[in-house]
């Protein structure tokens, strides 16, 4: 055999090597930029247009929209991978709301940055802030709705501050200190609501709380029914209904996830997933409601069982069932349920927004959750953390120029 023909055999050979190698390396998720360094996640957090999550050290990294400060790196430029953010001490939650973002710490420190217009930051002042902020002290959770928020301390207390429009709060608007500059009433420090409560959630000026016995409250908007009450105790000035205080939603709650505005969802001890509020646009996962005329769940509506755990964005959800399937369902324009179009579609002027009415498997061997505004994340079984969805602001963290991915891609910590 010639010189000149074991060469080019040799060469054939290295391309098919290299082929291979590069074939395997997008197989489990090679970064663009070379990084094998995978983005592992002891919590994460979905906002509107940005994301959190904590590394096993505890440490804190965001990435996503910034206009606000959300991100917490001290600047308002928008990250298309994670950058870390100083928070002192060992962070072991992250909370993340339209614009606004928290994280509390193993000692019960809570911090936060991003928004502050509506005094949903909770330090009696309306200054947006670029970088962390301690709030509070002894805290054992955290929920962000869209321009207010809520904290629960270690004895069960619960306390909420920011914008209470239509009710969020669950206060009446003359017990507030501020005014923001829309003209809503805000409370700018935490304030005392409840006691005995155990878990908390929240969406558009509307908010839940489990209590220790597993009892659900709802108050706040409910135009699209996503409170799961029948009847509230308030209107406003549009005619759209809201109730003003906590009021009874069902019992034998361990779960709660509140989408952006549109509906709601309970998960019981037992696994069995309960959904309610607007369905136009599959957002329940199931068809079979009970108002089909205004395409609403008022009250509480078995939707699945098995589940572990439940999560909700903008008009979107995705299950995790206890064989770590991962589903999802709901509105799908941006690609937030893993795949590129759905089982119905709708027309927004001359464009089409497709959308799952049937919960759609989206990944196995799945650890954990998330989703919010128009995105999902997930913690796979070999801990690496995977997005899918919008990318207009670089919130997938995948540093990508896409607007949208529908293949749920690793998320890499930036070099």
């Amino acid at each position: 055999m010639s010189k000149e023909r074991n060469r080019a055999i040799a060469v054939m050979l290295a391309a098919t090597v290299a082929i291979v190698v590069f074939a395997v390396a997008m197989f489990i998720g090679l970064s663009s930029n070379g990084s094998t360094e995978k983005m592992t996640a002891d919590d994460m957090a979905v906002g509107e247009d940005h994301m959190l999550a904590i590394d096993a050290g505890g440490n804190v990294y965001a990435w996503g929209h910034n206009i606000k400060g959300e991100l917490g790196d001290v600047t308002c430029d928008n990250k298309s991978a994670p950058v870390k953010i100083e928070v002192p001490g060992t962070a072991v939650q992250v909370e993340a709301g339209n614009e606004l973002s928290f994280a509390r710490c193993k000692n019960g420190d809570l911090y936060a940055w991003g928004d502050n217009s509506s005094y949903q930051m909770g330090d009696g002042m309306n200054i947006s802030r670029m970088e962390p902020e301690k709030m509070m002290e002894n805290v054992a959770m955290v929920a962000a709705g869209s321009y207010h928020a809520m904290a629960i301390d270690t004895d069960g207390v619960l306390y909420v501050w920011g914008r209470n429009k239509n009710g969020a709060l669950g206060i009446a608007d003359s017990e507030c200190d501020q005014t923001d500059e829309n003209g809503y009433p805000c409370m700018s420090l935490p304030y005392k609501l409840m006691e005995d409560v155990v878990y908390i959630d929240a969406g558009e000026d509307y908010s839940m709380a489990i209590t220790s016995d597993g009892t659900l409250y709802a108050w706040g908007y409910d135009a699209d029914s996503q409170l799961g009450i029948e009847k509230t105790d308030s209107v406003n000035d549009n005619g759209e209904a809201y109730q003003s205080k906590p009021a009874k939603v069902m019992e034998g709650v361990s779960k709660i996830a509140c989408g952006s505005k549109y509906m709601a969802f309970a998960l019981t001890e037992s696994g069995e997933l309960y959904a309610w509020g607007n369905a136009s646009v599959g957002s329940l996962g199931t068809e079979k409601i009970d108002d089909p005329e205004n395409q609403v769940q008022v009250t509480p509506l078995k939707v699945m069982d098995e589940v572990q755990d439940i999560a909700a964005g903008s008009a979107h959800a995705v299950a995790l069932k206890t064989d770590g399937t991962a589903y999802t369902w709901g509105v799908n324009n941006y690609c937030q349920l893993g795949m590129k179009y759905g089982d119905s579609t709708y027309a927004i002027g001359e464009e089409t927004i497709y959308y799952q009415t049937k919960p759609r498997k989206l990944a196995k061997n799945v650890e954990a959750i998330d989703a919010g505004g128009f995105n999902t994340i997930y913690r796979s079984s070999d801990g690496v953390l995977r997005s899918v969805g919008s990318n207009l602001y670089g919130q997938l963290g995948i540093d990508s120029e896409a607007d949208s991915v529908k293949t749920p891609t690793a998320v890499y910590l930036k070099k």
